[in-house]
């Protein structure tokens, strides 16, 4: 940020308790700003509750501020006030910071968080940003420094025309971490913003300090992509410098003592050749639900029985139809006739519905040429049937026949036919643990005592950062980069709907990062790949980002702007003012 700007670039931090201020003095910060949203932070509430009417807030922080900060660091410390309580006298509020030696004031909590509409009526009440700049500006004449927390052109201007000494944009409640906001507003728009009002209040008062806060800026980087476009004198970090970075380390510290400890867990000879055998087949991961899986895979293919594999949504089976093939090929005893497939696949749910699933499986007399289908064929040794509910209910009834007795009538003859390969059937369940209600009855039974169930991902939080690694590597990507503990963690507490095809999805946009990702590039990730079910509100937002967009490419001039987009400048300015960008 430095290089981008000639003059000192300013760090406040709003702190809830001494701890939080004497890091924030240690790490360098400039001033500190002592608000009751920091102290209810530090009760591990949201910020948000602290314009909330549940305790007097000049109270709550002069006791903290005054006990807490102030005796602790050597830094500017700023009192927030405001004029919610019994008295909105601004004499005798900016008395009291005076007299407990503050060395200035900020209006929070404030009436810029709430919805316009009960701004309008605080303002008529005497409790609202006119109220707030009054304060401010007599504590100014007492001798303090002022900060004025705004939110809009508007509210920005009530400061710099009354000379105060700082303008501290807000852009809203922080995202990210276990008690951040849905993020309203892309970096983009607020780069947007804070160059307009920048320029705005600097015209008006030149020497102001004009700094940036909250919304999508989270990170260091966040700042960077906006320092860009946008010249501001400061960042203000509430949540982003004392709850999400101690949320992260807390999360990074249990979870790296929790690997200490389980790296002490021993694996049993059988588990190990189990193991073994299942990564032989490319399983990947080593959880218990895996193991077990894997206990009762290895046992149903050494048995020559027909198999139901029961399975969710986007499960990869691939390790699972290997182990079948595998088994199978050591089993065969001779080589295959030129050409033949020792294994077969029906998938009836997207073949055509006229009996060719039928056809395939129990084959078809046509000009006396008898085919006996894939049940009687000599090369076929393994038969995968997939979705066996598509298939019509008399095709079921006579498969379970024939699976049941060992033979069944060659198409168009009296000739029994032999059932010649090993049968394994897949079944999506679209409720789990339920199968299909057009499964008929009679396969249902006979497959029922050799059901293997694949455990969907959420049950299987441990075996994602190896399945994770494996699709990287499949991928080729050499330099892997490594997952945070904390950002682990999230993913392990997702439900995973989709299962693996979700998470090699993630896998693949997690391919073009480097170095060590965290939480909230994970979340970014995800937020991507989420759908907006509402068309028309998909429409608004694909125009505001492509105007916001637009404008970046142009270095925000609004002639080569309106000229890109196909418009004139009136009808630019008039979606601008539509979509909140400013002018």
């Amino acid at each position: 940020l430095m290089t981008t700007m000639s003059k000192q670039f300013l760090v406040g931090v709003a702190v809830g308790s001494g701890l939080a201020a004497r890091a924030a003095q240690s790490g360098g910060a400039d001033f500190l700003l002592a608000i009751n949203a920091g102290r209810m932070r530090n009760m591990g509430a949201p910020s948000v509750a602290g314009n909330l009417p549940i305790m007097d807030a000049m109270a709550l922080t002069e006791a903290f501020a005054s006990s807490e900060v102030l005796s602790q660091v050597s830094i500017p410390v700023y009192l927030g006030v405001n004029v919610f309580g019994a008295s909105a006298d601004a004499a005798e509020i900016a008395q009291r910071a005076v007299e407990q030696g503050f060395d200035g004031v900020v209006n929070f909590p404030s009436s810029i968080h709430y919805p316009a509409s009960l701004q309008h009526i605080l303002e008529r009440g005497g409790r609202g940003i006119a109220q707030e700049v009054a304060v401010l500006t007599e504590a100014k004449n007492r001798g303090l420094k002022t900060v004025f927390y705004c939110s809009n052109r508007t509210q920005a201007r009530f400061a710099a025309d009354a000379q105060l000494d700082s303008i501290v944009l807000n852009f809203g409640w922080n995202s990210g971490g276990a008690m951040g906001h849905k993020q309203r507003l892309s970096l983009e728009e607020v780069t947007l913003q804070a160059r307009d009002i920048g320029r705005f209040v600097r015209r008006l008062h030149p020497s102001i300090k004009f700094m940036l806060e909250g919304g999508p800026i989270v990170t260091a980087d966040d700042l960077a992509v906006v320092a860009e476009k946008a010249d501001f004198d400061g960042y203000v970090g509430g949540s982003t410098i004392e709850r999400l970075p101690l949320e992260s380390a807390v999360v990074d510290l249990i979870a790296s003592y929790r690997s200490a400890g389980a790296a002490r867990s021993t694996i049993s000879p059988a588990q190990r050749r189990l193991l073994a055998w299942g990564r032989d087949c490319g399983v990947v991961g080593k959880s218990a639900a895996t193991v077990s899986c894997l206990q009762k895979l290895n046992t149903l293919v050494k048995l020559h029985v027909p198999v139901m594999i029961r399975h969710e949504q986007g499960a990869d089976l691939d390790w699972i139809i290997t182990a079948f093939e595998r088994h199978v090929l050591r089993q065969q005893a001779r080589e295959l006739p030129s050409g033949e497939q020792f294994m077969q696949v029906v998938r009836p749910g997207i073949e055509d519905r006229h009996g060719s699933a039928s056809r395939r499986i129990f084959g078809t007399l046509k000009d006396e040429q008898r085919n006996r289908g894939a049940l009687g064929s000599d090369s076929c040794q393994l038969l995968l049937v997939h979705e066996p509910e598509s298939l019509p209910p008399r095709t079921q009834m006579r498969l379970a026949r024939a699976l049941r007795e060992g033979w069944y009538y060659a198409p168009g003859t009296r000739e029994r036919v032999a059932v010649i390969p090993r049968c394994v059937f897949i079944c999506q369940l679209w409720v789990p643990g339920q199968l299909p209600d057009t499964l008929h009855d009679d396969l249902a039974q006979l497959l029922e005592p050799s059901m293997l169930d694949v455990p969907p991902l959420r049950q299987r939080p441990d075996d994602i950062a190896a399945l994770i690694g494996s699709r990287l590597s499949r991928l080729g990507v050499t330099q892997q980069p490594q997952l945070s503990s904390s950002a682990l963690l999230h993913l392990q507490t997702l439900e995973w709907t989709a299962n693996e095809r979700a998470l090699y999805t993630l896998a693949d946009e997690l391919a073009q990062l480097q170095g060590e990702i965290d939480k909230r590039q994970i979340e970014t990730v995800l937020l991507k790949k989420q759908p907006d079910d509402a068309d028309d509100l998909m429409v608004a937002r694909g125009e505001k980002a492509r105007v916001v967009e637009t404008l970046w490419r142009h270095n925000f001039h609004r002639g080569r702007t309106a000229r890109a987009l196909g418009m004139s400048r009136k009808t630019l300015y008039n979606k601008m003012r539509r979509y909140g960008l400013g002018l």
